[in-house]
């Protein structure tokens, strides 16, 4: 896909159906986690867990509405989620930073190949105080879960859509 068509059409999937993503597609998908930049060159102060078990993915979920009952399916029925964790620093924006690059060369790779994706913050957020789910997430001590990346076959087509200027509010200094 042409890079301009993949960012039209990025967009967050809030419904999947339960056709798992292929090994080949994972790859993929890990090789442009991968070729992220991190900030300092520092990649040892990162590591993804990548989360297709069904029983753990539904813990992921329980402890999220048990934080948050408004959440009631918080991984949208994805049968991927990868999770970034990022080592706790005195600085954490450059660990949420890094994870938010990470993820968004994840999310527009899954688009270039017609799966779905969306961008999770609160399952990250909620799961980083549960000890018990970080060990089984295979969060690494001094680490903690940044961000995660929910995949799949999406169960909509994504709505069409144009490129414009307009939705951000932009001043030009010139």
């Amino acid at each position: 896909m042409e890079f301009m068509n993949v960012i039209k059409n990025r967009q967050s999937c809030r419904a999947f159906t339960d056709k798992k993503v292929t090994e080949s597609e994972l790859t993929a998908i890990l090789q442009s986690a991968n070729a992220s930049p991190v900030g300092n060159g520092m990649y040892q102060d990162v590591q993804l867990s990548v989360i297709q078990n069904e029983a753990l993915l539904a813990k992921l979920e329980a402890n999220t509405q048990n934080a948050i009952p408004a959440m009631e399916h918080a991984l949208y029925g994805a049968s991927t989620v990868i999770a970034i964790h990022c080592k706790q620093e005195e600085n954490p924006a450059m660990g949420k930073a890094n994870a938010s690059v990470i993820a968004e060369n994840m999310l527009l790779t899954a688009t270039s190949l017609g799966l779905g994706s969306v961008y999770l913050m609160a399952v990250p957020m909620t799961a980083q105080y549960n000890a018990e789910l970080c060990k089984e997430i295979k969060v690494p001590e001094g680490f903690v879960p940044c961000a995660m990346v929910a995949l799949g076959t999406p169960l909509h087509a994504p709505e069409e859509r144009e490129l414009t200027i307009g939705r951000i509010h932009t001043e030009y200094i010139r």
